[in-house]
């Protein structure tokens, strides 16, 4: 099934993709957490040392406004139904979810324990790779260095990744609804 496909069951126009990573390290490790858990998340512990929500007026001056915005959107701006893509660096692809529940939740102790992020989503996973068989893609995502990041029908990055097709495993041929889902898209 293409992104592109699941995308338009849920009426959306736009998704978002995201690392889970800490400054590249441990990705394995946090993959394999945020699926057993069906999380995604992100923190800045030694900035953000309370709920979100409640901390962001104070916090904001420590963090500027790239991870700003990217607090803000895991914490408020995604809503359920929202679709997040796991991206493995800038060239493979984790997972596929879908968020489930329409707040955040703070957990200081994720962090603390180097388990997992603090701040998390919860989601289902509609694919979730082993990482050793992540899927790699057509054309890797050069440029996105942040934490997590909306992708829009109008950005260069919509075709890449719509037009991907996430296997099962037994990779079904492609459905009629795919190819014209294709095309409209094109």
């Amino acid at each position: 099934m293409k992104i592109g496909t699941i995308l338009s069951s849920k009426g959306r126009d736009y998704f978002y993709i995201m690392h889970l990573s800490y400054n590249g390290q441990n990705r394995e490790e946090l993959w394999n957490y945020a699926k057993k858990n069906r999380v995604i998340g992100l923190d800045s512990p030694r900035i953000v040392r309370d709920n979100w929500l409640k901390v962001r007026e104070s916090a904001t001056k420590g963090l500027g406004k790239i991870w700003t915005k990217q607090f803000d959107i895991v914490c408020s701006e995604l809503h359920t139904g929202d679709i997040i893509l796991a991206i493995h660096g800038w060239d493979s692809l984790l997972g596929v979810a879908e968020i489930s529940k329409p707040t955040h939740e703070y957990d200081r102790n994720l962090s603390k324990t180097g388990v997992f992020f603090d701040h998390t989503r919860e989601v289902n996973w509609i694919k979730a790779y082993e990482y050793s068989d992540r899927q790699v893609l057509p054309k890797p995502l050069e440029g996105f260095n942040n934490t997590i990041s909306k992708v829009s029908s109008s950005s260069p990055r919509w075709s890449i990744l719509t037009n991907l097709n996430i296997s099962n495993g037994n990779e079904a041929k492609e459905t009629e609804t795919d190819r014209k889902l294709t095309r409209s898209l094109s």
